[in-house]
């Protein structure tokens, strides 16, 4: 058995950025992953990710503020390019975007507001929903490269990194959590657990979570026509449809944005089921895809529906669509993947890395029940 001073479980984004932090205090730092580096089989995998400020709640229009600060840090360490800062466009019903418009105005983010007869003048591969809100200081994030940049960059740190290694069994030995694989076991006095869709198998019955649900969503890329393929056409986007999934400020109708290389991403939420991650079969649903196809004839005449692929990613939610970053005895839980996650990669790790050294939460949607 080895002691150490912090073991993390899960090396996708939110795990490998914890270990990135943790590493730089200099403490001794594990980290495990039952698949390899950017697997296909959870939450951080792709091309891309949208990054955006513009956030109905003003909550996670500050985080991603401050998130755009450490992705700089983390180039600047890393010597990578990770973020791209091409645009973000809302649009929708009024509500919503004068909310947006609120959150931005709070923390003086420039922004453009037009109706959406001048936004599609000025990118006309996409039509709009009435309101729309332009944000320059939104783009993507390089997913699958941020995910390999700290993976690399934590084992230069000295981190202790072991991919294709399934965690068997976690218990608890007083105030240290004991982590066993087929060949190893750690004793630690701080486990942060950074696994998706997996969190409740691992933890569930050591620390009180709140209600998880596991979903496999089925975004598609399509290629733009030949007319429309200048990439300034296409920043990234939220559609906050009036006949959206609920009314909760993170809750979209649809979202997308361009990846070099793989076209327009494009996500929308129907009704899916609840999925076991480790009996999952990653069957695309042709009734998923059509209703894919007739959003995208309808918002997207710059595209090309004959040339749609789709793919599926875990999506793990709360009810209401908060994080989960707390802390409970030895465990810290960092369940920061209700679809919007990404774009704070960096800041997530820092506040986890935070929590696994003693810290307290003092967001209280981001706190575990009692």
């Amino acid at each position: 058995m080895q002691n150490i001073d912090h073991v993390v479980i899960g090396a996708g984004a939110m795990g490998s950025a914890t270990a990135w932090q943790l590493a730089h205090t200099g403490r001794s730092v594990a980290l495990l992953e039952q698949f390899g580096a950017a697997h296909n089989k959870g939450s951080s995998h792709g091309g891309s990710r949208i990054f955006r400020l513009s956030y109905r709640a003003a909550l996670y229009t500050d985080l991603a503020a401050r998130a755009l600060v450490d992705w700089r840090e983390l180039e600047a360490d890393t010597g990578t390019h990770l973020l791209e800062q091409n645009g973000q466009l809302d649009h929708g019903y009024k509500e919503a975007i004068d909310e947006i418009g609120v959150s931005l105005d709070r923390y003086n983010h420039p922004y453009e507001r037009m109706d959406a007869s001048e936004a599609h003048a000025r990118w006309p591969g996409m039509n709009f929903e009435d309101h729309v809100i332009y944000s320059p200081d939104g783009g993507r994030c390089l997913a699958d490269k941020t995910v390999t940049t700290l993976i690399e960059r934590s084992r230069e740190l000295g981190v202790d990194v072991h991919l294709n290694t399934p965690v068997l069994t976690v218990h608890l030995d007083g105030d240290h959590a004991i982590i066993e694989t087929q060949t190893q076991t750690w004793r630690t006095p701080s486990l942060v657990v950074a696994a998706g869709g997996w969190v409740n198998k691992l933890v569930g019955h050591l620390v009180k979570l709140p209600e998880l649900i596991v979903d496999a969503g089925q975004p598609a890329h399509f290629q733009p026509i030949p007319s429309l393929k200048e990439e300034s056409l296409w920043p990234s986007f939220l559609h906050h449809g009036a006949n959206g999934r609920g009314g909760s400020p993170l809750e979209a109708s649809a979202y997308g944005l361009y990846t070099p290389g793989e076209g327009v991403k494009i996500g929308t939420w129907s009704d899916r089921a609840a999925i076991d991650p480790d009996n999952r079969d990653f069957a695309i649903s042709e009734k998923h895809l059509g209703e894919m196809k007739e959003y995208v004839s309808h918002w997207f005449p710059g595209l090309d529906l004959a040339t749609a692929v789709a793919t599926t990613c875990l999506f793990t939610n709360t009810p209401e669509e908060d994080f989960i970053l707390d802390r409970r005895g030895p465990i810290t839980v960092c369940s920061p993947c209700s679809g919007h996650g990404f774009k704070f990669v960096p800041t997530i790790g820092k506040i986890t890395a935070e929590l696994a050294m003693g810290g307290t939460q003092s967001t209280p949607q981001w706190r575990l029940p009692n």
